[in-house]
């Protein structure tokens, strides 16, 4: 049996693990749809803010190669996959045929459906190859817009402003990030970007990017025209216009990568802010039913700690500025420690 994987997010490495410890004879290989070693897209805003070096996202990849070893193909682009008669073909006419095929990602994403987004200056920020252009670009901008829809588009607007750029934050809801954070929690955040000097307008979306062949500015839904000279999307869909589904086997699979899914509580543990703020959440970010909340705020440090509670247990946290906790509540989630009486002390 050959497996062909095709994506370039360590989505892709449990998929191949979980084959060759079942079927060590099998031939599987890893086609990368970047050219690049499969990464964490979240340490991406850490990358475009210099915090960390674009070879420390692939450490995780060369650790897991060494111990497991399917065939890599870093080399060439990927042109087209051909469901029914099994193989993918590559920008240099390369062919490599398989038996079962699971898509995580085809490298091409679909921004969202504003008028002018394919103007020069208008960047995702999901991909190695964005990133790595956005920097080119930056060297000659001043003003960047960012739509924020999740946490890597509000890391990068911190990383934007570690830069020294002047960032305005759009945000469609009401609220700031309300998947993620209740209306207080959010409300914070707003403030302490604000006091950071990045701009920060909620109910807000872009109806259209102007300008000739560049970006000059975003005109919004309420009329308002804001200038600059770069747009950033946090939101994007993995294309898999390539794919004709109907037509896969029932081996194949198409397994988009979890940052492209909807946000669904409870959250895994997240580390966000880079230099605008030490923030991190786990668990519950919002009340849940029946549960119980609980918080303490120190204005002058922004320090914010926000626990959640239900029954007898501690199932989520967020806090701002505090990072000596955050592996302290998150351990009292993880080992289901009884807090019935202890709420406030454990603050």
């Amino acid at each position: 049996m050959k497996t062909l994987v095709v994506g370039n997010s360590l989505d892709v490495l449990p998929i191949i693990e979980n084959i060759l410890s079942h079927h060590k004879d099998e031939e599987v290989t890893l086609f990368t749809t970047e050219g690049v070693l499969p990464y964490d897209r979240a340490l991406l805003p850490a990358v475009l803010a210099a915090s960390t070096n674009e070879q420390h996202m692939y450490k995780t990849s060369e650790i897991f190669l060494a111990a497991f070893h399917p065939q890599v193909v870093t080399t060439e682009s990927l042109a087209r996959i051909s469901v029914k008669r099994r193989y993918l073909t590559t920008d240099k006419k390369t062919q490599i045929g398989y038996d079962r095929l699971v898509v995580v990602d085809t490298g091409h994403l679909i921004l969202p459906n504003v008028r002018g987004h394919q103007r020069t200056g208008v960047f995702d920020c999901w991909r190695v190859s964005s990133i790595k252009a956005m920097k080119k670009h930056l060297v000659f901008a001043d003003s960047v817009t960012v739509v924020v829809s999740n946490i890597q588009g509000l890391n990068m607007a911190c990383a934007l402003s570690h830069l020294k750029k002047e960032v305005t934050v759009l945000s469609s809801s009401s609220g700031f990030l309300p998947d993620i954070f209740d209306e207080e929690t959010g409300l914070l955040l707003k403030q302490i970007l604000e006091g950071r000097g990045i701009r920060v307008f909620s109910d807000n979306a872009i109806e259209e990017i102007l300008g000739d062949a560049d970006v000059k500015a975003v005109k919004l839904k309420t009329g308002k025209v804001l200038a600059c000279d770069t747009v950033i999307f946090d939101e994007a869909r993995a294309d898999i216009r390539m794919l004709s589904e109907p037509t896969l086997t029932d081996e194949d699979k198409i397994s988009i990568e979890e940052c492209f899914k909807p946000l669904v509580m409870p959250f895994a543990p997240v580390k966000f802010g880079l230099n605008v703020l030490n923030g991190f959440y786990a668990g519950w970010t919002k009340l849940p039913e029946g549960g119980r909340e609980y918080l303490k705020f120190d204005g002058p440090q922004n320090i914010y700690k926000k626990i959640y509670a239900h029954a007898d247990h501690l199932v989520g946290t967020v806090i701002f500025n505090s990072p000596q906790d955050n592996e302290r509540l998150l351990g009292i989630i993880q080992r289901q420690d009884n807090i019935t009486g202890r709420e406030e002390e454990i603050l």
